[in-house]
């Protein structure tokens, strides 16, 4: 046979029988690697099967807390940073709050001594502006009529007239003007005159004369005034609920130099400072609470005043119930 094969020994095999043998062959082959996935299945099955022992159930703890620890690193790294960042804001803060409290402490302590050392600044200042006033006198009721060019020679005969046995020399007026302000074109209380006297004790002889010898020019009663600092003013005016309750008992007192108000009762002196010392000063009289507070009349009169003014201290004259510019000295 022409297409058939020859076998090992020289035999021809018909074409049909070549392809029975290479089926059975592939065959053959495809049932080996069958055989050997069921082994293979086999084996796992039977791995799966077998019990679990201490060193695999360790090993795999350990596996899921390795895995389990990796996780929690993972997450809990940004928060532990930001933790970390917020724990140094806010000790960061917490020092800087310190140090603020700190400065704010010795701020406060700095500032009490810079307010006491301005108190004593401003009674020193006040003082030395009063020292600089004791020549000067404050006349009230004179006239407008009276002009600057008439005031010297005005003030002069009032003068010789409350003082005959002093000498004109020793009448010596260092200056005599208004006060610094524009008179009103309808007052009828006239601006004051502020002199300042060459002799202080010309000056005192003056202010003594007047208590005792009302004085009048063109039908205007006249009051002679120590001549005060504004600011004395100021707080012997907060002071006149006091002076008046005083007054109406007829209890004597005295004003002094730094600002001070002196009481002498059964034997002792009793002396107020400050404003503030008013309530137990009053205490320590004996006298109903007085209220600073309360807004005083103006008890002036309309048109004369009387030859004493508004007179509270049994012995000297007060100062006047407001305040006018003063003159520089």
């Amino acid at each position: 046979m022409g297409g058939g094969r020859k076998t090992k020994h020289g035999a021809e095999v018909a074409p049909i029988f070549h392809a029975r043998r290479e089926e059975s062959s592939s065959r053959g082959e495809d049932g080996r690697e069958e055989d050997s996935d069921s082994a293979a299945s086999d084996t796992s099955r039977t791995a799966a099967a077998a019990p679990l022992t201490k060193a695999d159930l360790r090993h795999l703890l350990q596996e899921i807390k390795t895995n389990m620890a990796a996780e929690f690193f993972r997450h809990l790294t940004p928060i532990t940073e930001s933790l970390n960042d917020l724990t140094r804001r806010t000790t960061a803060i917490e020092d800087q709050l310190d140090r603020t409290s700190t400065q704010a402490q010795t701020n406060e302590t700095a500032i009490s001594a810079l307010q006491d050392q301005v108190r004593l600044l401003e009674e020193a200042q006040e003082d030395l502006n009063n020292r600089s006033r004791r020549n000067n006198i404050r006349i009230r009721g004179v006239p407008e009529t009276v002009g600057i060019d008439m005031l010297a020679p005005t003030l002069r005969e009032l003068f010789c007239s409350l003082l005959p046995e002093a000498s004109p020399a020793e009448l010596l007026l260092d200056r005599a003007h208004r006060a610094l302000k524009a008179p009103l074109p309808n007052a009828t209380q006239p601006r004051d005159i502020i002199i300042r006297m060459h002799y202080f004790h010309i000056k005192e002889a003056l202010m003594r004369a007047t208590r005792d010898n009302p004085l009048q020019i063109e039908g205007h009663q006249v009051c002679f005034y120590q001549d005060l600092a504004p600011s004395t003013l100021r707080k012997r005016r907060e002071l006149r609920p006091l002076t008046l309750e005083l007054a109406r008992r007829h209890i004597r007192y005295t004003w002094g130099h730094p600002f001070k108000l002196q009481v002498r009762q059964n034997n002792r002196v009793h002396t107020l400072y400050h404003i503030s010392e008013a309530t137990a000063f009053a205490e320590r009289l004996g006298l109903p609470a007085i209220d600073l507070t309360a807004e005083q009349p103006d008890r002036r009169p309309a048109g004369r005043l009387s030859p004493r003014g508004p007179t509270l201290h049994p012995t000297r004259a007060p100062p006047p119930s407001s305040p006018h510019p003063q003159p520089a000295t």
